[in-house]
């Protein structure tokens, strides 16, 4: 951003909400917003003054964080990953072998004695053959007989445990495959969610400098219009309604600042930190050309479907299902037919999705050239006016107006540049196979 670097719209409570919505599971600190800002802020801001309530964040205590910093922040220090990770480790180190030891030790015991069993009952039978001894033939082969059997039966058992531990090896290893898939997700999901709270900050502090500069105007306003009642020329109602509109952009200041500490704690939270600690912004995030140029549709949807993950999910129940029907869990293929099926409908909706997500970057792209061109020729009217000012032809009111005129074109300019920046970087994590659910929407 240039000379108005931090100037631009003033949010609406309902824009901010949707600016601020984060995954499940995200702490939501700004849910006081949804209740309407001008009416919360207000009350809010009565409260304080009254010393009603405390302020929690009346310190500048808030700690400085760049747009590039936050997945690395949110990775390495939120506490909903940290958990997640501590049970992937727990799952990594679970010893199939020790469960299952007691029972093997026990049916190879068995076996060992079967086997005995079996060679006492073979020798016994032997030596009456040898001793002709029909009767003792005939309870030694009955012996042989009951040997065999417990000898088969304590195979049939070791057979089984080994069978129970490649099952509970193969589920631990699809649950551990799972919870990583789904940890990586999440960590993506939350990043997205902080980098989505750090452009409303940006968006706030645009909104405080536009209101700003308001306010300047309209001082400059009414000590002209003090003026004029003073010799008649207007009504002092006139003035009463123009101090009016001050006291009430005030109000809409002071709400906006709520806001933003709200945010700012929000934004801590997402990156690990408590409920007493904020993060303020240092930068604002630019798409390059070079970033624009290397977009290409094809490639880019291709990343996209092979990194999803809401296909990986659908990839898995299809594996799942196929398991089911070999292993006889289900008598159809009705099942493993299905998830076919929508694991194509969920190629086809990341598909669209992303169709729509390029698109959009196209379109920002688009707005933005408008918006400095609209600047460019604002520029142009700003010099003639800059000129007429120098000469004595206007009023230093008209050139202040003119000044105005042009920074409000800047924000325009500064907001096209952060919605390109947004359409991009929604696009680069589709890329990456994280597709918000707003995403084409």
């Amino acid at each position: 951003m240039s000379t108005y670097q931090w100037r631009g719209r003033v949010l609406v409570a309902g824009a901010l909400c949707a600016l601020l919505t984060v995954p499940a599971g995200a702490v939501n600190a700004l849910g006081v917003a949804g209740m309407g800002a001008t009416a919360v802020g207000g009350a809010m801001q009565g409260m304080l003054a009254n010393g009603t309530i405390k302020d929690p964040f009346s310190a500048d205590d808030a700690q400085p964080v760049g747009f590039g910093g936050l997945e690395k922040r949110v990775t390495e220090n939120n506490m909903t990953i940290k958990v997640l990770e501590r049970q992937l480790v727990g799952i990594g180190n679970t010893d199939i072998d020790g469960q299952f030891a007691g029972q093997e030790f026990s049916a190879e015991m068995m076996l060992s004695q079967a086997q005995g069993a079996l060679a006492q009952a073979q020798e016994e039978l032997k030596a009456a053959e040898e001793a002709g001894d029909a009767a003792g033939i005939a309870a030694a082969t009955a012996a042989v007989q009951a040997a065999q059997q417990q000898v088969g039966s304590a195979q049939a058992s070791i057979e089984s445990i080994d069978e129970a531990k490649e099952t509970a090896q193969r589920q631990l290893d699809d649950q551990y495959a799972s919870l990583e898939k789904q940890i990586e997700n999440i960590r993506q999901s939350l990043t997205v969610a902080a980098q989505g709270v750090y452009l409303a900050l940006v968006s706030l502090a645009d909104g405080l400098d536009t209101l700003d500069r308001n306010l300047d105007s309209l001082d400059r306003q009414i000590a002209v219009m003090e003026k004029q009642v003073e010799i008649g020329m207007v009504a002092p109602l006139t003035l009463e309604n123009l101090r009016y509109s001050r006291t009430t952009l005030t109000s809409q200041r002071e709400t906006l600042v709520t806001q933003q500490k709200q945010a700012q704690n929000q934004l801590a939270m997402l990156c690990g930190g408590d409920a007493d600690s904020r993060l303020r912004i240092t930068s604002v995030p630019q798409v390059t050309s070079a970033q624009l140029r290397e977009m290409d549709y094809e490639d880019d949807l291709k990343q996209a479907l092979d990194n999803s993950y809401s296909i990986w999910v659908k990839q898995d129940e299809v594996r799942q299902a196929s398991n089911d029907y070999e292993d006889n869990v289900t008598s159809t293929v009705d099942y493993y037919e299905a998830a076919k099926l929508d694991l194509e409908n969920e190629k086809e909706n990341v598909t669209s999705s992303f169709r729509s997500l390029y698109t959009d970057v196209q379109e920002k792209q688009r707005l933005l050239q408008e918006a400095e061109e609209a600047y460019a020729m604002e520029e142009k009217n700003f010099a003639v006016d800059e000129l007429q000012y120098e000469r004595g032809m206007i009023s230093q009111l008209d050139y202040q107006t003119a000044q105005d005129d042009l920074a409000a074109k800047q924000d325009a300019v500064d907001s096209a540049e952060i919605e390109l920046f947004t359409a991009y970087n929604t696009y680069d994590w589709a890329r990456r196979g994280y597709i918000g659910s707003t995403a084409g929407a």
